[in-house]
């Protein structure tokens, strides 16, 4: 990975405590107490109860980091796929604590440039998003929020809009840089500040390990988001010593996360589900009744636990009547529920609305975190949740028919995808653009639309959009696509129509297909060819009014109707809670 700038770079050592990780303050008369746990290493030796103590923590990290277990795995603990889990969450903290260091100096940097910006203005840096959560993966930007002081009316039109404070932080940042000038290769930045909440993105090191630093201003809300989970139990408090092991909830949130990498699942900027939205409905399914139960079950294993509460969870959301209702949560997270939406009269689409009320807002100020879908997002998410669902439920609990089938399963559900399958881009790259279309009316009054094949002829982005790629709700940007007649053929060939191209928009783009040129055919490979099969069917039966879960070979009970919950998501069965 990229180095740390070298000590002559005009950066403090470490960034302050505020800007490392914000602070819960503790309930007025509340007694902390030391944390008494169930601890269970990741390489399946017997549980243990312990006090965590200073010194066992540095132990247990120091450990940790050499990933080497404290006792030899039990003769019958042979299950692969557990095995595999803990490979993989292993080498996400060994890369992450390769890059801790150069991510801390650059939060640094950007701290003093900051303070230089602000003069006596600055108020704080806070550590916020995944890192703030201790769920965060390879890849994973590092966010940061600076709060100004505005104590004076004269103070606030000193300071200005956010806008104005990034472009100074921006400004502060060039003269640091520009007296190292070797660094500067290394060194990039961007303002982003036509989007919702306005950004200064400050990377480092060479293309395909970089280190990424997103700066708001004065933004309270993922402040907030952050002391909500970590009020739940869903993060570690930055006041309390840290366990040996992360709690089930924290590992739960950390797989989704890697998966929703690895397989390209569109982002908030492209038009998807922000990730905290997807954070949410995974501690919404660790709470519930059923899994609780099953993780108590399975608490002396626990990655066996781990893989109970990820096939929860692509279950619970495996269809979109899973996904068309009210995802909710009392701020102090002793309660959750989903709440479906009713039949309603005139209502003829099956599409999904789902709505994700933010926890740390109420009444009025209530917020929904999920934006509209179109149908093309839609069918996609259908897909992968769907897929992940089917392999984890396929997955072996105990023991496995074959060696190593339960690793082969899991590796195929976290499945990395190409760098940008699932986005369309604002240009025509070289080569061919081959991409799968969710063509016709998406509403059930003129009949099922249809998942078509096609080769983009050219694209016209809305005027003024100026990204790379283009947002799957944009209704005003043009795309000309030739459909293609696709042969059940195995590798399925695709032929170009002779009719004239056909005119869409972005929010009717599924995703990407590999088309590789075969004469005057295409060939498509593998993936493509499932997405297409599963796409096709499953908006036939969407339309028809019954679509079923099993007509792709996927288990009959991958939908509960369940959703009752446990006493509170703190009480989630975990390695470091005793049941």
């Amino acid at each position: 990975g990229p180095r740390a700038p070298p000590t002559p770079m005009p950066r403090p050592p470490r960034a302050s405590r505020a800007a490392r990780e914000p602070a819960v303050p503790e309930a007025p008369g509340r007694r902390r107490s030391m944390l008494t746990c169930l601890t269970v290493d990741t390489m399946g030796c017997p549980a243990k109860e312990q006090r965590l103590t200073a010194p066992t923590r540095h132990a247990a990290f120091k450990e940790a980091a050499h990933f080497a277990p404290t006792c030899a795995p039990a003769a019958d603990q042979t299950h692969s796929g557990e095995a595999l889990l803990m490979e993989m969450l292993a080498a996400m903290d060994q890369q992450l604590q390769q890059l801790r260091e150069t991510q801390q100096g650059l939060v640094a940097t950007v701290e003093l440039a900051c303070r230089r910006a602000l003069g006596r203005h600055f108020g704080r840096l806070v550590l916020v998003g995944s890192a703030a959560l201790r769920v965060e993966t390879p890849g994973s930007d590092v966010d940061v929020v600076c709060f100004t002081r505005r104590d004076t009316p004269e103070d606030a039109q000193v300071v200005g809009l956010p806008v104005d404070v990034l472009r100074r932080v921006y400004g502060a940042l060039q003269e640091l840089v520009s007296q190292f000038p070797d660094y500067a290769v290394s060194f990039s930045m961007e303002l982003i500040l036509d989007a919702r909440v306005p950004i200064l993105r400050v990377v480092w090191g060479p293309p395909g390990h970089q280190i990424a630093v997103d700066v708001s201003v004065d933004q309270t809300r993922p402040v907030d988001h952050v002391r909500w989970f970590q009020r739940v139990g869903a993060a570690p408090r930055p006041t309390a010593p840290p366990p040996v092991v992360a709690p089930l909830v924290t590992l739960t949130l950390r797989c989704v996360k890697w998966w929703l990498r690895q397989r390209q699942i569109p982002r908030t900027k492209e038009g998807g589900l922000p990730t905290l939205a997807w954070l949410l409905m995974a501690v919404h399914v660790c709470s519930l009744k059923e899994t609780h139960e099953q993780a108590i079950v399975s608490s002396q294993r626990p990655m066996a636990a781990l893989l109970t509460s990820l096939s929860a969870f692509f279950r619970q959301y495996s269809s979109l009547d899973r996904l068309d209702g009210v995802l909710h949560f009392a701020v102090d997270g002793s309660a959750t529920d989903f709440r479906r939406h009713a039949e309603r009269p005139g209502r003829n689409e099956p599409w999904a609305e789902l709505a994700v009320l933010d926890p740390t807002r109420e009444g009025s100020e209530s917020l929904n975190l999920a934006p509209t879908l179109p149908p093309a997002t839609q069918l996609l998410l259908a897909y992968e949740l769907q897929r992940a669902c089917r392999g984890l439920e396929r997955n072996p609990r105990d023991r496995e028919a074959s060696p190593g089938e339960s690793r082969q399963i899991l590796e195929r559900v976290f499945e990395p995808l190409p760098e940008g399958v699932n986005a369309l881009p604002s240009f025509l790259p070289g080569g061919i653009l081959g991409v799968l279309m969710l063509h016709g009316d998406a509403g059930a009054g003129d009949g099922a639309p249809q998942v078509q094949v096609g080769v983009v002829e050219s694209i016209t982005p809305r005027p003024g959009w100026a990204a790379h790629f283009l947002l799957r709700v944009d209704e005003r940007s043009d795309l000309t696509v030739k459909l293609c007649d696709v042969e059940d053929v195995n590798p399925q060939r695709c032929h170009i129509r002779k009719q004239a191209a056909v005119a869409f928009s972005p929010c009717h783009f599924i995703c990407r297909v590999h088309l590789r040129k075969d004469g005057r055919a295409y060939l498509m490979d593998n993936e493509s060819s499932d997405r297409l099969a599963w796409m096709t069917q499953y908006v036939q039966e969407l339309f028809a009014g019954s679509p079923k879960l099993n007509t792709s070979k996927a288990p009959s009970d991958c939908i509960s109707d369940d959703v009752s919950t446990a006493p509170s998501v703190t009480t989630i069965p975990s390695p470091t809670r005793a049941p």
